[in-house]
């Protein structure tokens, strides 16, 4: 009997320690952003209102999909269109943010959970914008308290919500992208995360020395001094040589140019020959005599 005991035990021991490990592991946080109580509770909201079905939700076309860290807040429709037959005395649409890192167990998840001091979400309620409370449940989910948001919905009326988000620098730049999800059958709207360059620091220009203008462009030299003997500079270009004298020929008379040697035999032979005039009539007078 004793022995039959034991091994009915004996079978039942490991189905037990599975379906308790499977139960701890449900509560086990892989992350703060996973823990369930590890942040304050979330004030008391009046219930929402529930009936057989719910009117149809639908995420408006029109969303850019990037928005800046630090940047211009991204704005996105939700529109709700009661089919049920049925009157809603109190209801809006409640969209949650996701970022699909948050589904890799490698990341970080410390890093890459969507962080409620990180983001902004506003509501549009009587012509201006109202800011509505993030709030983390037991998964890296970030659901938006729209309860400002609430109001009738008579049965086959259509409303829509105006939203608008905001992230702020302090997001870490691990993050690539965040989803706005709506329901399991809406098709989430991603918005792919934009972090502006740092601005690169004016850099104040050095004053340039102005270049030596070249010799050909530069001023004339002013006046010398006309005192002073300007020194002859050395010619780059060889000096001609002296042409050799010409040689006159043999043959000729004399020379076209004046000169002192021949005035002298001009004026000897003048007087030469007015000697042999003078002797010449002396002689004819002698011979006449007798």
């Amino acid at each position: 009997m004793r022995t039959t005991v034991i091994n009915r035990f004996a079978k039942i021991a490991p189905l037990a320690a599975v379906a308790a490990l499977t139960a701890g592991l449900t509560v086990i946080p892989a992350s703060t952003a996973w823990a369930c109580g590890d942040r304050p509770a979330p004030a008391a909201t009046e219930a929402w209102e529930h009936h057989a079905t719910d009117p149809a939700a639908t995420l408006l076309p029109g969303t850019p999909g990037k928005i800046t860290v630090g940047g211009p807040k991204v704005e996105f429709g939700i529109e709700l269109s009661n089919g049920t037959g049925e009157d809603y005395r109190s209801i809006a649409p409640r969209p949650a943010l996701w970022n699909p890192q948050s589904g890799d167990v490698s990341n970080d998840l410390r890093k890459v959970n969507l962080r409620p001091e990180d983001i902004t979400v506003e509501v549009m309620v009587g012509g201006g914008w109202k800011n509505l409370p993030l709030r983390h449940s037991c998964d890296p989910h970030l659901n938006v308290d729209v309860s400002a948001a609430r109001g009738v919905l008579a049965a086959g009326d259509t409303k829509r919500f105006q939203f608008r988000l905001g992230l702020k620098s302090s997001s870490p730049v691990e993050q690539k992208s965040l989803e706005i999800h709506l329901s399991p059958n809406v098709k989430p709207i991603t918005l792919t995360m934009v972090r502006p360059s740092a601005a690169a620091k004016p850099v104040t220009p050095k004053p340039s020395t102005p270049k030596a203008a070249p010799a050909a462009v530069q001023a004339a030299a002013p006046a010398a001094d006309p005192t002073v003997t300007p020194t002859p500079s050395a010619s780059t270009t060889p000096a001609q040589q002296p042409a050799a004298p010409v040689v006159a020929p043999a043959t000729e008379l004399a020379s076209t140019g004046s000169s002192a040697p021949n005035t002298f035999l001009l004026t000897s032979a003048a007087a030469v020959v007015a000697l042999g005039a003078a002797v010449l009539t002396v002689v004819r007078r002698h011979n006449r005599r007798r």
